[in-house]
């Protein structure tokens, strides 16, 4: 059995152990001057900032009303280096010319890049190709760089960015890019720029875009490849009509990557001082245009004081909460317990999330299974055709109603789930007449009918259907329809009177 002091004592170091969990904050903000992280550790905030302005930052402050905290510059805690993907839109053969200009350009900002930065290449189109991975040579790239060629067909912009962050975050860098080379042309279905925006938001990665206008008419696609950068805090360069790049951007290409710094702010006496659990402080940056000033949210949850194992424990509501963590030294006359402070509050929670507990299991218990509805509208309701899986024969999809969508989303009567299917690809579609016709629902991959491409088609009996990579029977018949007796015709004679 337990004693009466070690339980108490487990059930502080519970409640002292989830008030220091709550307590770790992680945070974020962009502007147009400064992109800054901080990452609240107990009693001290640990920040990373890289500034978006030509200056420098000269000197920090850390300010909450009339108190001043200790700021500490330090070195990155991740490896110190730039990890650099290049990528390369490859979509229009006819855009060969730009990328040759390309493999120029990535030639001279390889030759601008020092020992901090590892650096890979990539192209695009429809697929993601990585050329050279993260850490590759200088050599290496460059020579793989000279046989990139234009001969892609589609765009798929949105989600080749998404694979690309992706495989970048996996790389243990303090500071990590992509450099973008681009028309802006976007011409996905299923991912959008927010996607990107907030992918690589949460991963640390900035988007350094380079745009190369298709035409005078089509340069407003660039604004893709503008707002990417913003909202990343990366920087927009555009090319000229001979698709060549200013001088000023090849003076310092990697600015913004290498120009960030960490360092440490002492919160112990705001905690020992504040009578909030959630508060502010300013962080006031120094910089030659003048100072910035940022909110940053901390929290002071108060540390109870853990008594040692087989000391008497006493909590009056009269003495402070205490801010740090103590080891009390058992007094040598044991005082008075509270007992429904240590016992009967701690039992009185425990009783209440058990309850609660047992209350959600049952319910969830009585629900009725959604499957086992689903299967019984469908022994009662006789499909008027199906469609089966032609890697496994046994996975056959229903066709319940006279419109019958298919795609990636859920809205739809058939999911797939696969990245080669939109989210609306194509509807069957019944006639009065009982005949069926497939239609493409402006797919990015398009509906195929026994190979070959259509918008609008009568489809029959043993039909293949090609939804994206995904392969489909046609047919009206089920599963078991071959075990019904087959019934022929007997001539018979008539009776005779």
């Amino acid at each position: 059995m337990f004693s009466r002091h070690s339980i108490v004592h487990f059930l502080t170091a519970f409640i002292v152990f989830c008030s220091f969990s709550s307590s770790i904050n992680a945070w974020q903000e962009l502007t147009a001057e400064l992109d800054i992280r901080c990452e609240q550790l107990d009693i001290q905030l640990e920040c990373h900032y890289r500034p978006l302005f030509p200056g420098s930052v000269s000197n920090i402050r850390a300010l909450s009303r009339n108190l001043e905290m200790p700021v500490e510059e330090v070195q990155n805690k991740s490896a110190n280096f730039s990890a650099i993907f290049f990528l390369i839109d490859t979509s229009d053969p006819g855009r060969q010319n730009v990328i040759n200009k390309n493999i120029q350009q990535i030639k001279t900002l390889v030759n601008t890049s020092n020992n901090s930065h590892r650096l890979g290449l990539a192209t695009f189109d429809k697929k993601l190709r990585i050329l050279v991975p993260i850490g590759s040579s200088k050599k290496q790239l460059i020579a793989s760089a000279k046989d990139i060629k234009a001969e892609g067909r589609t765009t798929e912009l949105y989600r080749n960015l998404l694979l690309t962050i992706e495989k970048l975050s996996r790389t243990n860098a303090s500071r990590k890019a992509i450099f973008l080379f681009s028309d802006g042309q976007a011409e996905d279905k299923a991912y959008f720029h927010s996607d990107v925006v907030k992918a690589a938001r949460r991963k640390g990665i900035v988007i350094n875009s380079i745009g190369f206008p298709r035409s005078v008419s089509l340069s407003v696609a660039l604004q893709t490849l503008r707002r990417l950068s913003e909202e990343t805090g990366g920087s927009f360069t555009e090319a000229n009509s001979n698709f060549d790049l200013n001088e000023k951007f090849y003076r310092k290409p990697f600015r913004n990557i290498d120009a960030g710094k960490d360092f440490v702010v002492d919160i112990t006496e705001l905690a020992e001082t504040a009578r909030l659990s959630i508060t502010k402080i300013t962080l006031e940056f120094k910089t030659d245009i003048g100072n910035i000033n940022i909110k940053v949210p901390v929290s002071l949850s108060p540390v109870i004081a853990i008594p040692p194992p087989g000391s008497p424990v006493n909590i009056s509501p009269a003495e402070p909460i205490q801010t740090t963590i103590k080891m009390v030294a058992p007094e040598s006359e044991p005082e008075k317990i509270n007992f429904w402070l240590w016992y009967g509050l701690p039992i009185a929670l425990v009783f209440l999330f058990s309850v609660a507990l047992i209350t959600l299991i049952l319910i969830y218990r009585k629900q009725p299974d959604k499957n086992v509805f689903a299967n019984s509208i469908r022994e009662q309701v006789k499909p008027f055709a199906y469609l089966v899986s032609q890697e496994d024969n046994s996975i056959r999809y229903p066709i319940l109603s006279t419109t019958w969508r298919i795609g990636r989303s859920q809205d739809n009567e058939l999911t797939l789930d696969d990245n080669s299917i939109s989210r609306l690809h194509a509807e069957i579609h019944r006639d009065k007449n009982g005949d069926f016709y497939i239609m493409d629902m402006k797919s990015l991959n398009g509906v195929y009918v026994n190979e070959e491409q259509v918008l609008n088609q009568k489809i029959q009996e043993g039909d293949i259907l090609e939804i994206g990579d995904i392969y489909l029977r046609f047919t009206k018949y089920a599963e078991d329809y071959q075990l019904e007796e087959n019934t022929s015709i007997q001539k018979t004679k008539m009776p005779a009177h």
